[in-house]
């Protein structure tokens, strides 16, 4: 099992993207990637967004939880809204295969090749329908110490 935090970094009423290139497809990604070791979901998200992007970000409250099945891979997709704090977003070539960035408009989320593929409900949360979600963070289990 992966799990993926990624991030949802709205400007102008459009949402950052990161273009792929599958087979014949166009796949437009959503920036995060795979915890390290010991890692927070925060943690991994605003690392991911510097090592990629090379910008520095905060990362919101918990948006969206969803899960994809490919080629015996289960993937857990955990979606916050996170804020520019610094930088502007550019590929880091050493660190993505990534061919460009690309701003969708927010209008055109429910059509577009998401990855995850959440358009339709990113598009609703985005005009005022969010889930009821909300990331607790790490929590502290005196019996795991």
């Amino acid at each position: 099992m992966i799990i993926r935090p990624a991030g949802l970094l709205l400007q102008q009423q459009r949402l950052l993207t990161m273009r792929y290139r599958y087979g014949s497809h166009d796949r437009f990604n959503l920036p995060g990637g795979n915890l390290e070791a010991e890692e927070t979901l925060p943690a991994g998200l605003e690392r991911e967004f510097r090592e990629e992007l090379g910008i520095q970000v905060a990362v919101g409250d918990l948006l969206f939880c969803a899960e994809t099945f490919a080629a015996g891979r289960h993937t857990i997709h955990l979606l916050f809204p996170v804020t520019l704090l610094q930088g502007r977003p550019a590929l880091v070539p050493a660190a993505t295969r990534a061919s460009e960035l690309v701003w969708i408009p927010l209008a055109q989320l429910a059509e577009a090749p998401l990855y995850p593929n959440l358009g339709p409900a990113l598009a609703a949360a985005l005009q005022g329908n969010p889930p009821g979600v909300r990331y607790l963070g790490q929590l502290q289990q005196e019996w795991f110490a």
